[in-house]
């Protein structure tokens, strides 16, 4: 109850952090998108990598790039929401693009699946706060081309509590559904192939001359020591 309370909550904040920002080309939008890829492959790297292979099964590789070609497919749908692409004028005057949408509910799904399994292992705290910090930036795009197509808030909170719920969905089915804990390594996999094609082209997209941006790299650090020291504490 309290993993799903905070994953709703991500969004409420992203919410808010939305409707003071009012557009998607602030800069303290790219510097948090910078900080969430680089805790997302910090924790990927650190935290679940070690953890899928201590079993020493080799073919945990072919859940991971797995996970690759899952987002990849994901991404013809919703158009790279998840990693910053804010396609505003897809949805001005244009209605609500269904595919996007249930692509993004999918991809959310996914991801908080093994929240409860990694709670079984006692491995949930990494794991949780790298799906709230990736869940902020995509709620605060997501939000911005909401607000493009309706100006009924109401209408805009239905949407976005939608999106809410989608991650305690996850995190209950895998809770109740036993079953799944025997195959956790191996959904963990998936999740991570997915961690990682997201971190990555959000870190190659956030200087697009790629010339040294300093703050981009102290971002980069603070998100791998944080990781680090969440990593190392189990």
């Amino acid at each position: 109850m309290i993993d799903s309370l905070i994953l709703i909550a991500s969004v409420a904040l992203g919410s808010l952090i939305a409707y003071l920002l009012k557009s998607s080309k602030n800069k303290s939008l790219k510097i948090l998108l910078t900080f969430s890829g680089a805790y997302l492959l910090s924790v990927g790297l650190l935290h679940l990598l070690p953890e899928i292979y201590d079993g020493h099964n080799h073919s945990m590789g072919l859940y991971i790039m797995g996970g690759v070609l899952i987002q990849l497919i994901l991404e013809f749908f919703s158009m790279g929401v998840e990693h910053g692409h804010a396609h505003t004028e897809l949805f001005k005057n244009k209605g609500i693009p269904i595919a996007i949408i249930l692509s993004l509910f999918v991809h959310a799904f996914m991801e908080s699946l093994p929240i409860s399994l990694h709670t079984d292992h006692g491995h949930s705290n990494s794991f949780l706060w790298a799906i709230v910090v990736h869940k902020l930036p995509v709620s605060i795009i997501l939000f911005l081309m909401i607000s493009e197509v309706f100006q009924s808030k109401w209408k805009i909170a239905f949407y976005m509590l939608a999106f809410a719920l989608i991650a305690p969905l996850g995190v209950f089915v895998g809770g109740y559904f036993e079953f799944l804990a025997d195959y956790y390594r191996e959904i963990t996999a998936l999740v991570l192939g997915i961690f990682l094609h997201i971190s990555t082209t959000i870190l190659f997209e956030a200087t697009q001359s790629h010339s040294f941006n300093i703050i981009k790299f102290i971002t980069t650090l603070a998100a791998v020591a944080i990781a680090w020291l969440s990593a190392s504490s189990h």
